[in-house]
């Protein structure tokens, strides 16, 4: 298997200040180019903060220009980056993310407004080269199955989430993010909020498991990169704090 490095931005929110943010995003990116990572993964609604109520505040459509300091950082380091923010669409606005590319391409993904049992099977974006490729599953619930089915079924080398997760629930995502990996023999990056907002409170913990589902490594509190790397001998992890 090729070596491939990557790394769950455990980041830290400036809330509804879409600039701040995007320049805070390229410190992990920094960071992120010391460390030589291949794919750097940040949290639902990174760009936003995580705020539920007024988000419609800070949506964008995937193409604005105001994230090409994002797309530029990609082609420059040739590092895939995927980003959580509210997108904004032909029906509205929805939690989502956006993946840019070292080609100088996007993809997003984008959480479904309803779930209609008629409706086409539904597909998580996959981006990237054979044994490099990337399953985006952000804005869903750790315990959908969809998502991380579909990312195998594709032949996904990894499926990433972003996510705000609490202290509460922290357990419960966990054991369903471990069982995926295990069931479909996929690793799988989770990407958590540094810190608390308002009444959120997050976990942080951002973590990594293998195609068997064992722990690579999972991270504390704080703001930091957790690194998964690939090589000849398998996964093994280590904890990057910002700098």
């Amino acid at each position: 298997m090729p070596v491939w490095n990557i790394a769950a931005a455990q980041y830290g929110a400036t809330q509804n200040d879409l600039d701040a943010n995007i320049l805070h995003h390229l410190d992990f990116v920094r960071c992120a180019v010391a460390e030589q990572i291949d794919l750097l993964i940040f949290p639902e609604l990174s760009l936003s903060g995580f705020n539920t109520e007024n988000h419609h505040d800070c949506a964008l459509a995937f193409t604005d220009e105001r994230l090409n300091p994002l797309q530029n950082a990609a082609v420059e380091h040739h590092m895939t980056i995927v980003v959580g923010l509210p997108l904004r669409c032909e029906k509205g606005v929805s939690p989502g993310s956006v993946g840019f590319l070292p080609d100088g391409s996007r993809v997003a993904c984008c959480k479904p407004f309803s779930f209609d049992m008629d409706a086409p099977v539904q597909h998580t974006p996959l981006v990237g080269l054979h044994n490099r490729s990337v399953a985006m599953g952000f804005s869903t619930g750790s315990d959908e199955e969809t998502w991380p089915r579909s990312a195998a079924e594709m032949g996904a080398s990894l499926y990433a989430t972003g996510k705000f997760i609490n202290e509460i629930s922290y357990q419960h995502d966990e054991m369903y993010l471990q069982r995926w990996a295990h069931k479909y023999n996929l690793p799988v990056l989770l990407a958590n909020h540094a810190y608390s907002t308002g009444k959120y409170r997050s976990a942080g913990r951002s973590a990594c498991w293998d195609d068997r589902g064992e722990l690579v490594v999972r991270a504390d509190h704080g703001e930091l990169l957790a690194v998964g790397r690939r090589d000849e001998k398998g996964w093994h992890g280590e904890i990057i704090p910002l700098r």
